[in-house]
């Protein structure tokens, strides 16, 4: 009877996983478990009774729960006063992973709200249900591309995706290590961070935006994080590291990010460069770039090597064009004096 009882929740565990992005879940269930769809309708209808799935527009989706929280950003106001009192709780049932990830991601982000937006509330919203929790940070406040773009005296606000995407970039050095941004965005299944009409999504492969609410929002910042991943954040940590564990020393460019659409000159790949002494290894990715010129691929893979030869820096997701570029630029000789 136990063994019985754990393959029924694990069908109704795959059901739920899969529910709402498969129409035909029923022939999908039946298929993966070499069940009769009788016996699939069985767990659907019982879904339905425990009031974990509802039927909308035809098709059947999983049941949500939203909860809704306003602060007053003023110096009262705690990242970790609020995780305290109110987000804390929705977490009580998750893997100790996953309620680490989320400690780590909601006081980091909701902490930048705090001191870098200058706005005067802070809104948070949770959406939960049995597969994945998700939660947005949203405030009435600069935004924090043009917050960016001020500080750091960048010529347009989506020059700010990149410096962001870069890790170790802040606005505020006294106080904040630029590292919050950059590990809670690898560690989420998925996010977003919305400002202005500009979308800073590091997993460009994954264009989900199930927020009609955003340009309410000066920034809003979105979450998602099934109930029982098995990521952790000490394995975040570790794979930007090259030496000590967790001491952030590599970091992942994706030079798509840049704010062109041609790549050809030394002061577009300066501008990639920028801040990335701080690193002892670089990997430029290259995904859906179709071309670079050759005084862009020399100002990196050979100027910019030769400046800091500890540094390691090489290129993934290259087409041929591009990795012939940068083959050319680090293989070509210093003149003689």
């Amino acid at each position: 009877m136990p063994g019985v009882r754990r393959r029924g929740e694990e069908i109704r565990e795959f059901i739920l996983a899969n529910i709402t992005e498969n129409r035909n879940i029923a022939a999908l269930t039946a298929g993966r478990f070499e069940i009769s769809l009788p016996a699939v309708y069985k767990h659907i209808d019982r879904l339905v009774l425990e009031k974990q799935i509802v039927k909308k527009s035809g098709r059947f989706i999983v049941q949500s729960r939203k909860y809704r929280y306003v602060y007053r950003n003023n110096r009262a106001l705690g990242e970790d006063m609020v995780w305290e009192r109110d987000i804390k709780k929705h977490f009580v049932h998750v893997p100790k992973n996953v309620w680490s990830i989320w400690v780590y991601g909601f006081l980091e982000i909701f902490n930048n709200a705090i001191e870098h937006s200058k706005g005067k509330k802070i809104h948070v919203v949770i959406n939960e249900n049995r597969i994945f929790t998700a939660i947005s940070i949203a405030d009435d406040g600069i935004g924090i591309f043009k917050n960016i773009k001020t500080k750091f005296r960048l010529a347009d606000e989506k020059d700010a995706l990149l410096e962001l995407a870069k890790g170790k970039q802040t606005t505020d050095s006294a106080r904040h290590s630029g590292q919050g941004i950059f590990f809670t965005s690898k560690v989420f299944d998925d996010f977003m961070i919305i400002s202005n009409r500009i979308t800073f999504n590091p997993n460009p492969q994954k264009d989900n935006k199930p927020i009609t609410e955003r340009q309410k929002y000066s920034t809003y910042v979105y979450m998602r994080l099934t109930n029982n991943s098995n990521k952790k954040l000490k394995d975040i940590f570790d794979k930007f590291s090259t030496e000590i564990p967790g001491s952030f020393d590599k970091t992942i460019v994706p030079v798509y990010m840049a704010n062109s659409s041609d790549l050809v000159s030394r002061s577009q790949a300066r501008r990639i460069l920028r801040g990335l002494e701080l690193f002892n290894e670089v990997i430029l990715d290259f995904m859906n770039i179709e071309y670079i010129g050759q005084a862009f691929a020399d100002e990196i893979f050979r100027v910019y090597k030769n400046m800091y030869p500890n540094i390691v820096i090489t290129a993934q997701n290259a087409n041929t064009e591009v990795q012939y570029m940068i083959n050319r630029a680090i293989n070509t000789k210093k003149s003689p004096k």
